[in-house]
């Protein structure tokens, strides 16, 4: 952005007011020499009347310039020309010492005039910004002192005039280009002004487009809290009812329809759960717990969940993985991660097609418990394949690359799979790779280090449940939604327990010395599940500590911390009815 011919004329004025003021010990020492020289040949009134205007004249020019150039009431073209009046006076008290020249000899002469241009040239520095301002005072320097030597008789003279006069001219071109140099360099700076002014604009309507952001952010996160709870109640209700129904005798195509509603449900569950993990990932909400995975019993249990997809696709479902194997994961973390990728393939594979999960080792020597040895899992298809340009954008949120090949259909999904994996990946530290081209299928590879070897007595944990049971139990359900709390009887009864129901606390307290383990929700109207929680084991302080199983449909992490803090375990609805009895019956087994 140029700069505006004002600020640029108030920028001049500055410059010459700045170089008055700074002038005045070196004006009068060469006043001072100036009268020394001249003492001896001329009348002392003249010589001190001279001194006394230099002085005079230049003081005030400088009071003058410095109050106009802090004076912006008054228009810069007027104070512009005062500063040329101001120039000509001071020039021609300085110039008028070139009339001394007639009272002196040729020596003196020369003296003085090497005194004069060097006030004019000095000019050059101090005045050049205003032009007319500079040739004012220079010219009363020059053309007086070059007129004496051309008046002067002979060669001489003539010629020293002539070099002033050529010498006015070159200090004139280098005042201009002073000038030019002068007004560059202010337009720079008057663009580097405005581009820091234009950052500044900028870098504030970032700042509130971020607090907007954030704004935004936290209101999506405590939508997708309640939307979350308000979703997942009938879907609970749904899970445990449909649970409830494999138990009971029905026709076959009777029990068609409940697969049918079971496959749909569960199609749902996972949408859901794909768009929150997306939220409590992106939020920082989900917190890795690293343990020891056995990874052959985890593979066991993550693929018979995909059994039925892969016979209903006509695709083979492979695995591949040495006994006893052992990483150090997350493990539920790298069971949805496996989850993802394996839907992926399965998706992706053409009718009579396969897909292959295996583990290896990747040490040379083939030891897991070698150290910095790593476990390498891969998902391999035999899919439409994937090109290389877009290796990178497949684990980006709401992609979904066009399938292609023989008997590939277009895979139904909502294109957060990998967004998931990806999320869940930089969570565990753990590399994921992706090697495909089209028509070849697609390869997952996963590393995570090896768990060391573990001792008869050792611990372990591993993806698939231990064998349960709740028959002859006692449960009492502590929750305030009636279709919630009706499928909780239906699905409890139907694992042959005997159940308690509760829909207030004073309910449940009425009944506590009854049950084996509590089932209690975590929103209940009036009072949390975990206030509820400790009002219930204190009323069962006497007895063997009472085991509770806490079920939320919350994504706060405050929840999380809170559970863990009365070590509860903690159940995301919706939850099956799988799930909920082996919890149960493992919370009775460690009571």
């Amino acid at each position: 952005m140029p700069a505006a011919p004002d600020e640029l004329d108030e920028r001049r004025l500055q410059v010459v007011a700045e170089q008055a003021v700074g002038l005045r010990w070196q004006i009068l020492l060469t006043a001072v020499v100036v009268a020394a020289i001249v003492w001896r040949d001329l009348p002392a009134p003249w010589v001190l009347g001279w001194f006394a205007a230099v002085i005079a004249s230049r003081e005030w020019r400088a009071a003058a310039l410095a109050r106009m150039a802090a004076d912006r009431a008054r228009p810069i073209a007027e104070r512009l020309r005062a500063t040329v009046r101001w120039n000509v006076l001071i020039g021609a008290c300085n110039g008028s010492a070139a009339l001394f020249m007639v009272r002196l000899d040729p020596t003196l002469d020369a003296v003085l005039t090497m005194i004069l241009v060097s006030w004019g040239a000095g000019a050059v520095s101090t005045s050049a910004t205003v032009m007319p301002a500079f040739l004012a005072y220079a010219g009363l320097l020059f053309v007086p002192t070059a007129a004496m030597w051309l008046v002067a008789d002979g060669w001489l003279g003539w010629g020293v005039g002539a070099l002033v006069l050529m010498f006015f001219g070159v200090q004139t071109r280098f005042a201009r280009r002073n000038l030019q140099t002068f007004e560059e360099s202010f337009g720079i700076r008057a663009e580097n002004q405005a581009l820091a002014v234009s950052l500044e604009f900028e870098r504030t309507q970032l700042a509130i487009a971020r607090d907007q952001a954030v704004r935004a952010n936290n209101d999506k996160s405590r939508f997708l809290a309640g939307a979350s709870h308000d979703l997942r109640q009938p879907l609970q209700a749904m899970a445990l009812n449909v649970g409830a129904l494999r138990h009971v005798a029905m026709a076959p195509d009777a029990r068609a329809i409940v697969e049918v509603v079971d496959s749909s449900l569960e199609q749902l569950r996972a949408m859901l759960d794909a768009l929150l993990d997306v939220s409590k990932l992106d939020a920082g909400v989900v917190v890795a717990q690293p343990q020891r995975v056995r990874i052959d019993r985890l593979l066991t249990a993550v693929m018979a969940s995909f059994g039925a997809a892969a016979a209903a696709r006509r695709v083979g479902l492979r695995t591949a993985c040495p006994p006893g194997l052992a990483v150090r994961t997350d493990p539920d973390l790298l069971r949805r991660m496996l989850a993802n990728l394996i839907d992926n393939a399965i998706k992706f594979s053409p009718p009579d097609g396969q897909v292959l999960v295996q583990a290896c080792t990747r040490d040379a020597s083939d030891a897991s418990d070698a150290p910095n040895a790593e476990v390498e899992l891969t998902v391999q298809d035999s899919g439409p394949g994937i090109a290389p340009e877009n290796h990178r954008i497949v684990f980006e949120d709401l992609v979904q690359l066009q399938a292609a090949g023989p008997g590939v259909a277009a895979a139904a999904g909502h294109g957060l799979g990998l967004g998931i994996v990806r999320r869940m990946a930089e969570l565990l530290g753990v590399p994921v790779e992706l090697e495909s081209s089209l028509g070849a299928g697609a390869c997952f590879r996963l590393r995570l280090p090896c768990a060391a070897s573990l001792g008869a007595d050792g611990s372990e944990v591993d993806g698939a449940g231990a064998p349960w049971s709740l028959d002859g139990r006692c449960v009492l359900v502590l929750e305030d939604d009636p279709m919630v709390r009706g499928a909780y009887l239906n699905a409890l009864g139907a694992m042959g327990c005997r159940v308690l129901a509760a829909s207030t606390l004073d309910e449940a307290l009425q009944q506590i010395d009854e049950p084996d383990v509590l089932v209690v929700d975590c929103r209940l109207g009036g009072i949390s599940g975990f206030d509820a929680a400790e009002r219930l084991r204190a009323q069962r302080c006497a007895q063997p500590a009472l085991p509770i199983v806490m079920v939320t449909a919350d994504t706060d992490p405050a929840v999380v911390e809170a559970a863990r803090r009365q070590a509860l375990p903690l159940l995301r609805k919706p939850v099956d009815d799988q799930t909920l009895g082996r919890t149960l019956a493992a919370a009775i087994e460690h009571s």
